[in-house]
């Protein structure tokens, strides 16, 4: 099965990933750079240009890792835990696992990506001067260059860019209302986006440059969808604070004994009830969970042969919340996941059960009474 997205490994616990978006963006940058290292220097050879553009383009992405590292490093200083780093083809994004608690944290965890690539900006630029020969002077020198465009464009004061988190930061602690940041923070990503589609425009219409102008454009429907999804976002947080995952789940698990065959499972109880998860049950305690992609891997022709027990998830493996979980919580896991359904455990016992459509109804129902 083809994955959008590959790990390439951890730093200081940090998965960082590869989205398939990346390799768009990577092939139109070596390109782009070779042709033009050769039309600017001609007596340079195509190797020097080519092997100039891998370096000058691999430093600059993993110029990028360690912008969103100043992030996240400095979000897991202020108690925010970091899952993850993705490159994909408009740069780079850490993914927190919570919002910050207070306008302080807001503010230094936004500035520390664009203070990073200052800092590379600058060192950059040393070792540029420092080069004893061309092709190192011109691909540190453009590091140099870009290192800093990044840094300033960061610092555009709109959603979902760095300067939007410092806006609302500001914003937060000046007013003390969180809910004002972020309204100032999306305005601010709108105004942006909007920027960058009129500019877009006029480089397609005056002056012609149809791939220029089609990325830009490109680029501000990226940032209006992040603004608008970061302000939504936070107006469900606000409101589906307090609810917990012991007031969204069912009582009513599902279960099925280890020793069932995969073909009464399927025949006897998937399709009849429709129900696509079961917890394993062997009748004294749960030992595991067993869904209907498992029996993606096997040969249909076995399943009078095979047991739930052979395909099941072992229970220590089995994503789970606890019943204090909150709402929010609750849905970001089953996001990351990509599950259907949840079960709901204290310890080794389950109390309930999450169903991803139970659970969208029954938001909505809270919603409407809080409304």
């Amino acid at each position: 099965m083809f994955r959008s997205v590959m790990s390439l490994g951890h730093i200081r616990g940090i998965r960082i990933e590869l989205h398939a978006s990346w390799l768009v963006i990577f092939a139109l940058l070596l390109f782009t750079m070779t042709t033009g290292l050769r039309d600017q220097f001609a007596a340079w050879s195509f190797s020097q240009a080519v092997v100039t553009a891998l370096f000058t383009s691999l430093a600059f992405f993993a110029s990028i890792v360690a912008h969103e590292l100043g992030h996240s490093l400095v979000a897991i200083r202020r108690g925010v835990p970091v899952r993850a780093i993705t490159l994909f083809i408009f740069g780079g994004v850490a993914q927190l696992d919570k919002d910050s608690e207070n306008a302080e944290d807001e503010f230094w965890i936004a500035i520390a990506g664009p203070a990073v690539s200052f800092v590379l900006a600058l060192a950059f630029g040393i070792l540029s001067g420092l080069a004893v020969s061309e092709s190192w002077a011109v691909g540190l020198g453009w590091l140099a260059v870009i290192n800093f465009m990044v840094a300033v464009f960061n610092l555009v004061p709109g959603f979902p860019l760095d300067g939007g988190r410092v806006l609302r930061a500001l914003v937060w602690k000046f007013t003390g209302d969180a809910g004002k940041g972020m309204r100032a923070a999306v305005a601010g990503g709108r105004l942006v986006a909007y920027g960058l589609f009129a500019w877009g425009l006029w480089r397609i219409l005056v002056e012609g440059n149809l791939l220029g102008g089609f990325w830009l454009m490109l680029l501000a429907w990226f940032l209006l969808n992040m603004a608008e999804g970061h302000g939504q976002q936070f107006s469900l947080q606000k409101q589906l604070r307090g609810i917990r995952a012991g007031a969204l789940a069912t009582p009513d698990v599902p279960r099925v004994a280890p020793s069932t065959t995969v073909e009464e499972w399927v025949h006897n109880r998937v399709l009849p009830e429709g129900q696509r998860s079961y917890m394993v049950d062997d009748g004294h305690r749960v030992l595991g969970l067993v869904s209907l992609s498992d029996t993606s891997a096997t040969d249909r022709e076995r399943w009078s042969e095979l047991r739930i027990a052979d395909l099941m998830t072992p229970i220590e493996k089995v994503v789970r919340v606890a019943p204090e979980t909150e709402a929010t919580e609750v849905l970001a896991t089953m996001t990351e996941h990509n599950l259907n359904q949840l079960p709901v455990m204290e310890g080794d016992r389950v109390v309930g059960w999450i169903d991803r459509e139970r659970l969208l109804r029954t938001v909505n129902l809270h919603l409407e009474l809080k409304a």
